[in-house]
């Protein structure tokens, strides 16, 4: 992640979208599973605060500057109300999470009042496959079931919809071959593309997340990302 994550175009236009949703004026925002640290460099103008159960990635954090960052298990974390936003982008969906429709009532509790929750998640079971399990994914969701979790819990949704349904075909016909060839290894997707190639994916995505700015929604793809408000 450390090495990709500020040009690869899967991380760039994520980092776009989640930008794309949050308020301008400076905010209490917490990165809940924070990585090594590319989105809180990101948010360098609020007041941010991030955890991570990896001590390697907080380490990069540090090599960044970052402060208030601290080493925490989701499973166990609690905070009271002090938060305009929490992000947390592809974390309750790991083998490491024990209840994540707990870990949500407790993103809902730590939110102030209108404070707004926003998560990307990977997308339908049908899509695990060998990458999921090299960087440990254990659950994939679909949009009516992320919507159901985030209601029960006491959130309005703001925005929600599935992203990349290209690389939602990419994916399906990689698992096929990966089932025609019996090949079971635990391996990342994760490897340096041609730039051109990158630029390609990048501009596609940029695409993808204008037509979102419009309140356009995919009806699948390979993540799902939602934007949900803590109600009055």
């Amino acid at each position: 992640m450390h090495n990709f994550e500020t040009t690869y175009w899967w991380y760039v236009a994520l980092h776009e979208l989640i930008l794309a949703k949050i308020d301008k004026k400076k905010q209490k925002i917490l990165d809940a599973g924070c990585g090594t640290g590319r989105l809180l460099e990101l948010l360098s103008k609020h007041q941010t605060e991030g955890f991570d159960f990896s001590e390697e990635a907080l380490e990069f954090c540090k090599s960044k500057g970052l402060n208030n960052i601290w080493l925490q298990d989701i499973n166990t974390w609690q905070s009271e109300p002090k938060y305009d936003v929490i992000i947390s982008a592809d974390v309750i969906c790991s083998t490491g999470i024990e209840d994540y429709k707990s870990i949500i009532k407790n993103f809902y509790k730590a939110l102030n009042q209108n404070g707004i929750l926003i998560l990307n998640l990977p997308a339908f079971e049908a899509l695990h496959r060998n990458h999921d399990k090299a960087v440990f994914v254990g659950k994939r969701f679909t949009r009516k079931e992320l919507k159901k979790d985030l209601l029960n819990a006491g959130f309005k949704i703001d925005f929600i919809t599935y992203r990349l349904p290209f690389l939602f075909i990419i994916i399906w016909f990689e698992k096929i071959f990966q089932k025609l060839s019996k090949n079971n290894n635990a391996k990342s997707d994760l490897n340096k593309l041609p730039n051109f190639i990158n630029c390609f994916f990048l501009l596609i995505n940029r695409i993808e997340n204008l037509l979102f700015r419009l309140n356009i929604r995919k009806l699948f793809g390979s993540s799902v990302f939602c934007v949900a408000q803590k109600k009055n």
